[in-house]
């Protein structure tokens, strides 16, 4: 497979930097190849029964994204790779997907993070919609 541009959805998680480690080892086969990092962020933040949407719950949310992308960052620079990050807000499998298209990905690599039981019945994963809608690869790190 000739690839020039990885998406990597990171989150942080254990799956999340294995993800990103394997799009590292396919990028060292090409200087060329370039990774984005996206950490995305949605809004507004359920948790219980509550909707927590305030302004500074964001601004946090997004602080936290942008210092979980330095993570990312410190991985990154075993590579002589061109490398972006960015912190999106939004539904994660649409953003994903959109990135992808806009920046002319070939591949997305993410991590399998399963839903159990009901919430999956209700919400799906990220990596399960992304790869049921994805025109191009999706590589599902375990």
């Amino acid at each position: 497979m000739l690839c020039s541009r990885i998406l990597v959805a990171f989150d942080g998680s254990d799956l999340g930097k294995k993800a990103l480690e394997k799009a590292i080892e396919l990028a060292k086969s090409n200087p060329l190849i370039e990774i984005d990092v996206v950490h995305v962020v949605s809004f507004p933040v359920i948790m219980g029964e509550f909707v927590i949407s305030e302004e500074n719950l964001q601004e946090s949310a997004i602080q936290h994204g942008k210092e979980v992308l330095d993570q990312a960052k410190e991985l990154l620079t075993k590579i002589p790779n061109t490398s972006h990050t960015y912190v999106m807000e939004g539904h994660a499998p649409t953003v994903l997907l959109e990135h992808a298209r806009v920046y002319s990905c070939d591949l997305i690599v993410m991590g399998s993070r399963g839903l159990s039981g009901f919430r999956e019945f209700f919400l799906g994963s990220v990596s399960h919609n992304v790869a049921q809608h994805s025109p191009i690869p999706v590589f599902i790190v375990k």
